[in-house]
């Protein structure tokens, strides 16, 4: 903050600040394009979780750490499924068009840890949903 002087009247100036986080050693990153695939297992709701969108469904296994992204609409923007946890995440990016049906991306994620699993269409400013997920099975 400053304070400046103009014709007798004191006017308080604030300076905006951005803060910017960037991916570093406390947050561990990891996004990739997926790979032609057929449809997900089933969701179970307790070790494959799948949450839709307009636009846009991804599921998650927790066995095989994998993450399936269907693009369900034919609007010339991709879809994407991403994982997000405490220091974490995970993004799958499905830009192969609506009729190209699943993707899928192998992950390494931390074991047991609950998370966030989100569909979105039109990456980081689209339509998107989640659901709560586990990255490992509590017996």
């Amino acid at each position: 903050m400053k304070l400046t002087k103009r014709t007798g009247v004191r006017a308080l100036v604030m300076v905006p600040a951005v803060l910017l986080t960037l991916a570093g050693t406390a947050t561990a990153a990891s996004a990739g394009n997926g790979t032609p695939s057929g449809a997900p297992p089933a969701a179970n709701g307790y070790s494959v979780w799948c949450v839709s969108t307009t636009g846009a469904r991804a599921c998650f296994a927790s066995y095989g750490d994998k993450v399936w992204v269907d693009d369900t609409k034919a609007n010339g923007q991709s879809a994407a499924g991403t994982i997000v946890g405490k220091n974490w995440n995970r993004q799958c990016f499905n830009d192969r068009g609506a009729d190209a049906g699943w993707v899928m991306c192998d992950f390494d994620v931390p074991e047991y840890q609950d998370a966030e699993l989100w569909a979105v269409n039109n990456p980081f400013i689209g339509s998107q949903a989640y659901t709560d997920i586990n990255t490992g099975n509590i017996i």
